[in-house]
C-alpha cells in the first residue's frame, strides 16, 4: 500500500481536484481544510472512498499549524508529501484602489499559512517520514504583473521567494522542498463552465504532484507548469 499523502486546502478548487488525482492512483490521503462542512461536501462528491481522511485544521497560525502536527503524529501513518494548496480567491481591482488591510490579509493568507505549513511539516517528515515531499502550489504571476490582479502578483512573487528560501534551508534534511506554479488559471470543478482554451485543467496539476511525488529528485526549488506541459525545472 502506497504512504499518505496530505492535502492541506483540500476543499478548494486545487485541492479537491489534487485529492481526486491522488486517489485515483492508489495513493491514500488525508484532506486537511478548515471547515468540516467543506471537508465533508468533498467527500460527498468523490463518493466517500475508505481511503481518504478528513481533518480539521488550520494553518493560519502558528498554534493551529501545530495543532494538525499532533493530529497527523495520532494518526501513526508514513507520508508520501504533502501538497499545500492555500490561498483565497483572487479578487480583480486595482491595487492602488485599495487599503493596507487588503494586502496585508492577502499576504497573511498566501505567505504567512504556507510558511507555518512549511515549519510544521518539514520536520515531520525529516523525523518520521525521509524523502517525503513538500509541494507548495502557487501561480506563475510572478513573473508578470496581472493587469486587475496587483496583489495577486505581489503575494505570489513572495511566496516564490519563500519557496526559494525554504528548499535552501532544507537542503541538509531527508525531505525534498519545493514549490510547483502553475502558468495561468485552472479550470475547476467551481469554474468549469469556463471555455477558455488557456486555462489549464485541475487534472493536469493532479498529474504533476503525482510525477512529483514519484520522480523529482527535489534539487529545484521550483517548478513550472503550463498549460498541456509537464512540470519544468525554474533555473535558480
Amino acid at each position: 500500500m502506497k504512504s499518505s499523502v496530505i492535502v492541506i486546502g483540500a476543499s478548494g478548487g486545487i485541492g479537491s481536484g489534487v485529492v481526486a488525482s491522488l486517489l485515483a492512483e492508489g495513493y491514500p490521503v488525508v484532506a486537511v481544510g478548515r471547515h468540516r462542512d467543506t471537508l465533508l461536501n468533498l467527500a460527498d462528491r468523490l463518493e466517500r472512498p475508505a481511503a481518504l481522511t478528513l481533518l480539521t485544521a488550520s494553518v493560519e497560525s502558528d498554534s493551529g499549524a501545530k495543532d494538525l502536527v499532533q493530529q497527523l503524529t495520532a494518526l501513526r501513518r508514513r507520508f508520501a508529501g504533502a501538497v499545500v494548496a492555500i490561498g483565497p480567491e483572487p479578487d480583480c481591482g486595482r491595487l492602488l484602489d485599495r487599503d493596507g488591510i487588503f494586502l496585508e490579509d492577502h499576504l497573511h493568507a498566501h505567505v504567512v499559512a504556507q510558511f507555518n505549513a512549511a515549519r510544521a511539516l518539514i520536520p515531520l517528515f525529516a523525523q518520521h517520514s525521509p524523502n517525503a515531499l513538500y509541494l507548495g502550489i502557487a501561480s506563475a504571476a510572478t513573473e508578470h504583473p496581472w493587469c486587475g490582479y496587483g496583489h495577486f502578483s505581489v503575494t505570489n512573487a513572495a511566496l516564490r521567494m519563500l519557496a526559494k528560501v525554504v528548499h535552501g534551508e532544507s537542503r541538509d534534511l531527508p525531505v525534498r522542498v519545493q514549490q510547483l506554479a502553475l502558468a495561468g488559471l485552472v479550470r475547476t470543478w467551481r469554474n468549469g463552465d469556463c471555455a477558455c482554451s488557456e486555462w489549464m485543467d485541475v487534472d493536469s496539476v493532479g498529474r504533476s504532484v503525482i510525477d512529483l511525488l514519484q520522480h523529482s529528485d527535489g534539487s529545484a526549488a521550483v517548478v513550472h507548469l503550463r498549460a498541456g506541459g509537464s512540470p519544468e525545472p525554474v533555473p535558480d
